[in-house]
């Protein structure tokens, strides 16, 4: 009776919790327009990304299209109670969880840090309160993680190997683990250009997934694969002649380059295969070396001679690849979870799924009847 009680309590909650596709979509719009205009705080080219991705997912027919592709017409209920730990150097992934909650009908708890005021204003144009959707900031050295996830049905995790590893360790049996963990991307040179203005479109394509969130997204390209030694030459001469217009990385960042940089030269004197460029203003880098990581620069563009064959080593597990000129090249569920052209890698459909999984499903139980 304790059980059953309890659902019908959580299912007039969720009721009254959630919202439709154009309530969603009509949140949207209002947040958007009262918020300041560098927000999110970030470099410019991603701050105008954000909010142009912001402003897609503030339609009707966009949300409408996602919650029949992930959900279906099949039956189902909310987990009930959701708590929400989401890195924030992706700005788009704490609005996520929000909208979310929302399509589903989910109580939410939210951990934010820098974007706090932004997010409870959307909480509002949403109709919540603080009891249907908390947003905080806690430590998470000293949190009571029993207190924390008590009464809590489900966890989004979006973050390090080692957020994850602690909720593994800290949730009940019974508590839905929603793990977005640490994943590799990369991009394709498949063909290198002709003409000069093609070759310059590709550039501008990678330079535009690589740098956007700073490289420090999983759908940020983390190597580069080209067709052969001489397009390595042409791309890795085109990158380092355009270092240092690309958006400044935070000092300690540019610091880590530097010394890296100079143990790459060093290595390179006394003959090893690596090369490498840096400006040191902005710190961002471009280097040409066999796939071996030792050879990589903390942030950067990391060229490495070999085609799509170099992807079916079991060690390059992908989440989204982009390919030049076309994600047609080779079969479809090879190599990456998403493939898409050079230059959308950050661009995912909102209809597609998340990592291999319907991102809506995992936020509701489907239910069944027999009736024979």
């Amino acid at each position: 009776m304790r059980v059953a009680g309890r659902w019908r309590r959580q299912g007039d909650m969720s009721a009254a919790l959630k919202r439709s596709p154009a309530e969603v979509a009509r949140a949207l719009r209002k947040w958007l327009t009262s918020l300041p205009a560098d927000w999110p705080p970030a470099d410019t080219a991603t701050t105008a990304f954000c909010r142009q991705r912001l402003e897609r997912l503030a339609d009707e027919a966009v949300l409408t299209a996602k919650v029949a592709a992930d959900l279906g017409s099949r039956p189902w209920r909310p987990l009930g109670h959701v708590l929400a730990v989401v890195s924030e150097n992706d700005h788009l992934g704490v609005v996520a969880a929000l909208m979310a909650a929302a399509l589903t009908g989910n109580r939410l708890t939210l951990k934010s840090r820098a974007g706090l005021a932004a997010l409870r204003s959307l909480r509002d144009a949403l109709g919540w309160d603080e009891a249907a959707c908390r947003i905080a900031d806690w430590s998470s050295e000293g949190q009571n993680d029993a207190e924390l996830l008590a009464g809590v049905d489900g966890v989004v995790l979006a973050g390090s190997e080692a957020l994850i590893r602690h909720y593994r360790r800290a949730a009940a049996q019974r508590v839905r683990l929603i793990e977005y963990g640490p994943q590799m991307s990369a991009a394709c040179i498949a063909e290198w250009p002709v003409s000069t203005t093609e070759q310059a479109a590709c550039i501008d394509a990678l330079i535009r997934d690589t740098t956007l969130f700073l490289q420090n997204v999983c759908s940020s390209p983390q190597f580069v694969l080209t067709p052969g030694a001489a397009a390595a030459e042409a791309l890795f001469a085109a990158l380092a002649a355009r270092l240092a217009v690309m958006p400044p990385l935070p000092e300690e960042i540019r610091l880590q380059q530097s010394i890296k940089a100079q143990e790459l030269r060093l290595l390179a004197r006394l003959g090893e295969p690596v090369d490498v460029a840096l400006d040191a203003g902005t710190g961002w880098a471009v280097t040409r070396s066999p796939s071996d990581v030792a050879y990589w620069m903390p942030r950067g563009f990391r060229l490495i001679v070999g085609g799509l064959e170099k992807l079916q080593e079991p060690s390059l597990p992908l989440q989204t690849l982009g390919i030049w000129p076309s994600p047609a090249v080779g079969p479809v569920e090879a190599a990456a979870l998403h493939r898409c052209r050079l230059g959308r890698m950050h661009e995912r459909p909102v209809t597609a799924p998340h990592d291999g999984h319907w991102e809506l499903a995992q936020w509701v139980s489907f239910v069944s009847c027999d009736t024979q």
